[in-house]
């Protein structure tokens, strides 16, 4: 059948770290890392548009005069991928995280949340030698809100949210 689409996979990965620490007579440290997998499948027989799943990762640790506060949350959805370039070297690729749980501890308490997120991504990616593996970099935008809090098996309401600017490099596989 012409003027149909094959579904031809795409992979997609990103992963960023940053670490600082800060001495003087109250130091303080703090690491983050975000990650990201997506499988996606073409939608148009140009190789423009891409439709699939997302999982997504954060994890934040931060030690200020000596407490501990961790924040890490996995989440995943549904996600699209549009190639502005007919090579794919400019994406825009957004997902709804629908489940998105987290853990949040600040010094010996703890809680999960649980919410929704929102991923948005510029990206531009060079090819490979290979012709099907894209390196780059990408300008992401991450925000979540957490509406149900559950500690010590009690459920109650919560107002929390999250977001976060940040680059991060991609490395994209396509068949």
């Amino acid at each position: 059948m012409t003027g149909f689409a094959q579904a031809d996979p795409l992979l997609d990965f990103g992963f960023v770290y940053s670490g600082e620490t800060f001495n003087t007579t109250a130091s303080s440290s703090d690491t983050q890392y975000f990650y990201n997998a997506s499988l996606l499948f073409n939608l148009d027989t140009g190789q423009r548009c891409f439709i699939g799943w997302n999982v997504f990762g954060i994890s934040q640790a931060s030690v200020a005069a000596s407490t501990t506060t961790n924040y890490s949350s996995l989440d995943m959805g549904p996600s699209i991928r549009w190639n502005i370039d007919k090579a794919g070297t400019y994406s825009l690729t957004g997902t709804y995280g629908y489940l998105a749980k987290a853990t949040y501890s600040s010094g010996s308490s703890s809680e999960n949340w649980e919410g929704s997120s929102l991923l948005a991504q510029f990206a531009i990616q060079a090819a490979s030698g290979r012709q099907k593996i894209f390196l780059g970099l990408s300008l992401n935008y991450y925000s979540a809100t957490y509406t149900k809090k559950v500690v010590s098996r009690v459920e109650s309401s919560n107002s929390a949210q999250k977001s976060w600017i940040f680059p991060m490099i991609t490395l994209t596989w396509r068949p």
